[in-house]
Order: C-alpha cells, then structure tokens, then sequence
C-alpha cells in the first residue's frame, strides 16, 4: 500500500502523543480494540491517509482513505465538561504558571491538560461511515491518532472540544464557592506583567511658524486678502518679510 498525500503524523513509530495527557487518551482509546484496527489505523495515520482534519465546537471530522475511491467520513463528539471537572478546572487555572491567558494560548500543565482531556468511554462518541461496524474501525483508529498530534500542536483547542467558549469560561471562573476560590484575573497583566517595560514614545518637536505659514497656505491667505492678482503678490511678499524678520529674531 502506498503512502497518501493527506496529514503527515510525528510519530514514526511506538505511542501517538508528545503530552502525558495525550499519550494517555490515545492508549486509552486503543484499549479493547481489536489488534488488527489498532495496527491497521497506524499505518493508515503514517501513511498519510487521514486527508483532512476539521473542528467546529465540539465535533472534530476527518476524512480517510479506505478501499473505496471516496474517503470515508470519521466524526467524533465530544461530552461538555461537568460540574466536578469545571471545580477542578477552576482551581488548577489559578495555579497556573503562565496564567488564564497562557493556558487559553496552550501553555497549560499537564495537570489542567489532564482535567481538559475528554474520556474515552462516556465523553467521547465516534462514527465512521465504512461497512466495518460497530467499531471503532482502522479508520476512527487513524483519525484518533492524526487528532492527538493536532492537541499536541494545537492544546488549546481543548477548550472548545469541551464546550468552554469565552462565556462558558467566564462562567466557571467566576462560579466559586466563596471569594477565595474565585480566579479572578487582569488580560493586560497576564499578557504584559504588573510593571511592563513599555518603548518611549518620541514627542515630536513644536511646529515653527515657517512650517504653518508655508507656501501653499500663503497663497490661500493672500487670495482671501483681495482678489486682485498684483495685490495678492505683495501680500505674499509681506509674509515672506515677515517670516524672515521672526527667523532672525528667533535666533538670536
């Protein structure tokens, strides 16, 4: 079998994920699964079968080539968090190192990785729409796998697989108990720290009155003057004097 020109895998060979929390679903995922998908969904993965990976919400699609000239359709569901994880979701994000912020950029530890990371019986649905059911079937074993390197790269898509939009979070940040549990947070802070060392701003130097009395302003003066061409050009003469007479005073 030749190899597909659709998503290359990190992974070469031995376990799919670079996180613990990744390597971790994706073993979990392979549990009870029949010997020959599992090894077939990783060949299929590292020979570039899965073709495309979309993400909308909660829902991850995959299209994988099989034995027929049409890829075959793989989706995955995945359950919103529940109200015990959202307290320790909570609680973990305010020790976080980098913050709210950085953890919804992807720099989260592996405990928040662990409390984001959907389980594979009860939170986790799948079709594949190959003859091969019920599965999961070599191609949801590929997409599996292709999906783990995507978190790997991408962890903070977590957020939204479980439901946490910006309101959602708000909601569970803010749904303490009592004040002291309560993450409470400033975006300026998070991303720029209490005391930033900001870039001086040069202030730009007054404008002279040669730069405000300029050629083109001189002549709209001298038309508002009088409309009599010759004496449009004194006036323009008179303000030449005069702004040579204030240059030499200026410096002196």
């Amino acid at each position: 079998m030749s190899a597909g020109s659709g998503i290359p895998t990190r992974s070469r060979a031995g376990p799919f994920g670079r996180h613990m929390w990744s390597r971790r679903w994706a073993k979990d995922f392979e549990s009870g699964v029949d010997r020959n998908e599992v090894s077939g969904g990783r060949q299929d993965a590292r020979r570039g079968r899965v073709v495309s990976l979309d993400h909308s919400g909660r829902t991850v699609r995959c299209d994988v080539e099989g034995s027929r000239p049409l890829p075959f359709t793989v989706e995955f569901e995945f359950a919103p968090i529940d109200s015990t994880d959202s307290d320790a979701l909570r609680r973990a994000l305010g020790d976080e190192e980098q913050g709210v912020v950085g953890a919804l950029t992807g720099e989260f530890s592996d405990t928040v990785g662990f409390l984001l990371l959907p389980a594979v019986h009860g939170d986790t649905a799948y079709t594949c729409r190959c003859p091969v059911q019920p599965g999961p079937c070599r191609h949801v074993m590929a997409a599996a796998y292709v999906m783990v390197e995507w978190w790997d790269v991408h962890p903070e898509a977590l957020f939204a697989l479980r439901g946490l939009g910006a309101e959602e979070l708000g909601v569970v940040l803010g749904d303490g108990a009592g004040d002291d549990e309560t993450v409470s947070y400033d975006v300026r802070e998070a991303l720029w720290g209490s005391d930033p060392l900001l870039p001086v701003i040069p202030r730009p130097e007054p404008a002279g009155l040669e730069d405000l009395l300029d050629a083109p302003v001189a002549r709209r003066l001298a038309a508002a003057a009088s409309a009599d061409p010759l004496e449009q050009l004194r006036v323009v003469a008179d303000l030449e004097d005069f702004l040579e007479a204030f240059s030499r005073y200026g410096d002196q």
